[in-house]
């Protein structure tokens, strides 16, 4: 029978700092660099279907790179020269002068 008496120990609070990773997750991530890597070696002895498997796995991690290189590129030139507390820049915005623009259509009364 267990007693009423409160615990001393506080509660295992789980930390936002560092992710949690279980055993399960780093099997599946080793067996997955495994095969990967045998077939690479496939590959690179001359395999026809081992050289297109690895050509398909590379080509979009070199274009989603090249993207993100390029996305920084524009981020850091646009962060680097970029003068957003001109006036004119809120110039033709509905919304500038802190109000809703006006209704082309005026709303319908609900059927009551």
């Amino acid at each position: 029978m267990p007693s009423a008496k409160p615990s001393s120990a506080q509660p295992v609070v789980r930390s936002r700092l560092l992710p949690r990773i279980s055993f399960r997750f780093v099997f599946v991530i080793t067996t997955l660099a495994a095969v990967i890597a045998a077939v690479a070696r496939q590959a690179g002895s001359g395999g026809a279907l081992a050289t297109a498997a690895m050509v398909g796995l590379v080509v979009p991690l070199l274009c989603f790179a090249l993207f993100a290189l390029t996305f920084l590129f524009a981020w850091a030139i646009s962060s680097l020269w970029f003068e957003g507390e001109d006036e004119q820049t809120l110039k033709g915005s509905p919304f500038a002068a802190g109000q809703l623009p006006p209704q082309i259509m005026p709303p319908r009364e609900p059927n009551a």
